[in-house]
């Protein structure tokens, strides 16, 4: 498998504890010998750096900008960026969503809700994959986290770079517990040195979010982890 994609990756200033700008990312992602990335920077519930006192179509909108700049900076390499958020769903949960869009989000403003049912039901209904991020990672919110109702999400995040190893551990148990979850690996990439640390390596290139798509539920791809 030839074609290496991250799929975790935040970059400035819509995620607001990224360092790493759009022109960054492409030559990151250029020099680690990536084919391209899905920009999934924190959403309205999430460390967002986008003012929430704007209006849902102004706030969804500066998501786009900062798509689109990540976009043309990779075409400079002849890089695939496409279009994803990470979002915060109650307590320490978040969720990777892979096959929105900025127009889905706009129609949506309910979404401003930080509610993992809602965000599901909605997500599923516009046919949009629902990844649960780092699903054992401890944090100040949440001392013993675990995975959200597997009605609830497609997949988990089995490996992020930024783990403590005991929390891959525990989400590899559950993926043998459950295994028709869709599986992913992120390198929860803020900086160009962490660009290259995880994602997927596929035969084919993920030229579009439809793409991408098929190809996690496929199953033909390998987990990249450093």
């Amino acid at each position: 498998m030839k074609y290496k994609y991250q799929l975790h990756t935040h970059t400035t200033p819509t995620s607001k504890c990224s360092r790493m700008t759009p022109k960054e990312l492409a030559e990151a992602l250029h020099n680690a010998g990536y084919a391209g990335c899905v920009v999934t920077n924190h959403f309205m519930n999430g460390n967002t750096g986008v003012s929430r006192e704007l209006s849902w179509e102004d706030f969804v909108a500066a998501y786009e900008r900062d798509y689109l700049e990540c976009k043309a900076e990779g075409e400079k390499y002849g890089l695939d960026i496409l279009f994803g958020i990470e979002e915060g769903v109650g307590g320490a949960s978040e969720i990777l969503c892979y096959g929105v869009t900025p127009k889905m989000l706009s129609e949506h403003p309910e979404l401003r809700r930080c509610n993992s049912e809602l965000w599901s039901s909605v997500m599923h209904e516009l046919g949009v994959l629902v990844i649960n991020a780092h699903p054992y990672r401890v944090t100040r919110l949440d001392a013993n986290p675990k995975p959200l109702p597997l009605e609830r999400i497609d997949g988990i995040e089995l490996y992020n770079y930024w783990n403590q190893p005991e929390y891959n551990e525990k989400a590899e148990a559950f993926a043998k517990e459950h295994p028709g979850l869709i599986l992913t690996s992120g390198g929860d990439t803020h900086e160009p040195e962490t660009v290259g640390c995880g994602g997927i390596a596929t035969d084919e290139r993920i030229s579009d979010i439809e793409k991408l798509c098929e190809i996690l539920r496929s199953g033909n791809y390998q987990l990249l982890k450093p």
